[in-house]
């Protein structure tokens, strides 16, 4: 959170790179801190306004995969437990070069679809590569999230996550925004 207040932007958050120390108290941690900071851009460079590609896909949001601007939302995004990762391709392995498309394809599966104003952000290339995921992933295949039943998902917790995972950046709350989020108070743990 640090960075991200000060308008600095980490491109390597990962699980590797998040270190906790675990309590026995009501929370599960008295500690979290992020490490490495070898890709870390002020949030206004010309790297974020321009969409330079960062991180491994399968842990970035979609914006990032399109090549589109970025903030301090971007690594946001993390939906994983263990060797987990919902947006991991099933069908290919890293390092193919259609893994991307992949990656964007499972978020858009699962968080979709895009809204109409990112058109204002995105290339036409971008656009067309949007209308090729509507095609191939319709409404019918995709799994929405936010429909997920209740006995799946903990509510607050799926609205929770839903905040998080906005194909839009521009829609994401910040990290300072997340940590004052009624979930967190909820639970007894932001008060």
């Amino acid at each position: 959170m640090f960075i991200q207040v000060r308008s600095f932007q980490s491109t390597n958050v990962k699980p590797d790179n998040v270190f906790v120390n675990y309590t026995d108290s009501e929370v599960g941690f008295s500690d979290v801190q992020l490490g490495d900071f070898g890709g870390t851009y002020p949030a206004d460079s010309k790297y974020a306004k321009e969409g330079t590609p960062i991180g491994a896909s399968m842990w970035t949001g979609p914006e990032v995969i399109m090549e589109t601007p970025w903030n301090t939302a971007t690594d946001i995004c993390l939906i994983y437990g263990g060797n987990f990762n919902l947006f991991r391709p099933r069908t290919i392995p890293c390092g193919h070069e259609q893994y991307e498309l992949e990656v964007l394809k499972r978020q858009f599966q699962y968080f979709g679809p895009f809204p109409v104003k990112y058109e204002e952000i995105a290339s036409q290339e971008t656009v067309t590569a949007i209308l090729y995921l509507m095609h191939k992933i319709p409404c019918a295949k995709t799994r929405p999230f936010r429909r997920t039943m209740e006995r799946e998902r903990v509510k607050r917790a799926k609205e929770f996550i839903g905040k998080i995972m906005m194909m839009d950046w521009r829609d994401k709350p910040t990290v300072k925004e997340l940590l004052e989020d009624e979930w967190f108070k909820e639970d007894g743990m932001g008060e």
